[in-house]
């Protein structure tokens, strides 16, 4: 299974609502506060643990994003886990946040279906990577199996 946390706005739920959209049986799981928090659960202690658990952090960066309480502190959160960030800027002209300014984001602003198939590719990239890893150290496990399992069978025929 593969993760992506997305952090944003309320404002900005149509662009939310776009990119988990088009994620939708591709096998990736999306947590989107607005939907995946269930009434009762500790806000607060429900995201920090999806960021924790997320094999990607999607920022929707906008100024709405900027103001809001929690969008800097999950950003916060994803960056001292050294999770990989994927920026999304929604408004030309706004600048990441400082400790991220250096990577690369995707320009919604200049073409949003362009940068949102983006997104998608990317996103899709990440998660065959993970299961091309996962199949890797599966085959690695079966074949030190092999050869544990040939070399009881060896020290047993010595006897």
């Amino acid at each position: 299974m593969f993760k992506v946390f997305i952090s944003y706005s309320t404002h900005d739920l149509k662009n939310v609502a776009e990119l988990q959209q088009s994620l939708v049986g591709t096998g990736v799981e999306v947590f989107v506060a607005e939907h995946s928090v269930v009434a009762s659960e500790p806000l607060s202690e429900t995201i920090s643990s999806a960021i924790a658990a997320c094999d990607l952090f999607v920022l929707l960066w906008s100024t709405n994003a900027k103001a809001s309480e929690w969008v800097p502190q999950e950003i916060g959160k994803a960056h001292s886990l050294h999770k990989p960030i994927l920026p999304l800027v929604l408004e030309d002209g706004l600048s990441l946040p400082r400790f991220i300014s250096d990577l690369k984001y995707l320009p919604v602003f200049r073409d949003p279906q362009a940068a949102m198939a983006q997104a998608q590719e990317f996103i899709l990239k990440q998660f065959q990577a993970k299961q091309a890893a996962a199949r890797q150290k599966e085959e690695e496990k079966a074949r030190n199996l092999l050869v544990l399992g040939g070399l009881a069978l060896w020290l047993f025929s010595q006897k």
